[in-house]
């Protein structure tokens, strides 16, 4: 049994059936939908790929979660449809990562793919698992000639059941191959799939050009992306969808007026809160240090009455070039053990109180019992 391939690879199959070693009736396509695709990338591939896939009576799954948490055994995941004539995309159905994301006050990290293990490989192994039924199966994977080290590495995962295939290497083809093969046989210039805040599209100086151009054709998957730094960055000063500087402040210069406008609106429809927000880092044998974060919602209300009980509290007021206002009681050090104490008045639709256990103690250890102060 084959599973799993990317779109440049199934549609030469399709076209070219001398490339793969199979019938289509061994295949089957899994998708896992994270929820926050781009739209143009969905429709693109609701008109080619699905129009090819019940053509020829290819099997696709499409799944996703049901919940933050999933397990191997697949609680957690659903699977959204399951047919050989598939005519829609159901990318907005279940637990989007969106969700995962603004319930934590967070956006995905560079030096990491933890989101795409949690929102993609959690949801596909289970499935992988369900429809091999134990058997010997090829997972093929899209892999290009720049993605070298990432198959080597995926070869890790190769059991007595399990082997992986990288078709794209097997042809010498690079994402530009790819894409001109993708436009050859569809007439059509693809974009790379990705969520609309992923911040590897943001990586490189091509990179951020073109998802500036996805931005301003899709100005709500814009707005969105904006928003999630934003409340992000209300929580941890220090956080961004870029390596360097914000989104937000890239989005302007780049004069996409409608974004922004989107995105202001947006936020100024959301019902606000007064945050406390602690954080604190241990030293441990690893390289970076262990952090855990309290925040605690205070009050909530109108966004002028907020703003006037943050200016009130005994801290130090400080308004940075994003917009945003803090109350620092307690800054950060540069290197562990350091502490960080401060509130923010931020949207609060979607923030949880959160603190995990033994937070108390770790906090009490590096500030000397510094209480907390209750607003």
């Amino acid at each position: 049994m084959t599973v799993y391939i990317t779109t440049a690879i199934l549609l030469r199959w399709l076209h070219e059936p001398t490339t793969r070693e199979f019938g289509l009736d061994k295949l089957v396509v899994v998708v896992a939908h994270t929820g926050d695709e781009y739209a143009a990338t969905l429709r693109d591939a609701q008109d080619v790929v699905l129009r090819l896939l019940a053509r020829y009576r290819v099997r696709l799954v499409q799944a996703g979660r049901s919940r933050l948490n999933t397990t191997a055994a697949g609680a957690g995941i659903s699977v959204f449809d399951d047919s050989t004539q598939p005519t829609h995309l159901y990318a907005d159905r279940g637990y989007a990562l969106s969700d995962e994301l603004l319930a934590a006050g967070t956006v995905p990290q560079l030096g990491s793919r933890r989101c795409s293990l949690r929102a993609k490989g959690a949801v596909l192994d289970p499935i992988i698992g369900t429809l091999t039924g134990g058997q010997p199966f090829r997972h093929y994977l899209g892999f290009e000639t720049g993605e070298l080290r990432r198959a080597q590495r995926d070869t890790a995962y190769n059991t007595a059941t399990r082997r992986g295939v990288y078709p794209l290497l097997e042809w010498q083809r690079s994402r530009t191959d790819a894409l001109d093969y993708l436009h050859q046989v569809s007439g059509l210039r693809w974009q790379k799939s990705a969520c609309s805040y992923c911040p590897f599209q943001f990586s490189s100086k091509a990179g951020r050009a073109d998802a500036l151009e996805r931005c301003r054709r899709d100005p709500h998957a814009g707005a969105r992306a904006l928003y999630l730094e934003h409340l992000a960055a209300c929580l941890n000063p220090r956080q961004s969808l870029l390596a360097q500087g914000r989104l937000i402040d890239l989005v302007r210069t780049a004069g996409l007026t409608e974004v922004v406008d989107r995105f202001t609106t947006h936020i100024a429809a959301q019902p606000h809160a007064l945050y406390e927000v602690r954080r604190v880092a241990t030293p441990r044998r690893a390289a970076t240090p262990a952090i855990a974060r309290s925040v605690r919602q205070v009050h909530t209300g109108p966004v002028a009455a907020l703003d006037a009980a943050l200016t009130r509290l005994p801290v130090e007021i400080e308004t940075t070039a994003d917009g945003i206002t803090r109350g620092w009681r307690h800054r950060r050090g540069t290197v562990a053990p350091w502490a960080e104490h401060f509130y923010v008045v931020a949207p609060s639709t979607t923030i949880a109180d959160k603190q995990r256990p033994g937070f108390e103690a770790m906090y009490a250890q590096v500030t000397g019992g510094t209480p907390t102060l209750v607003a």
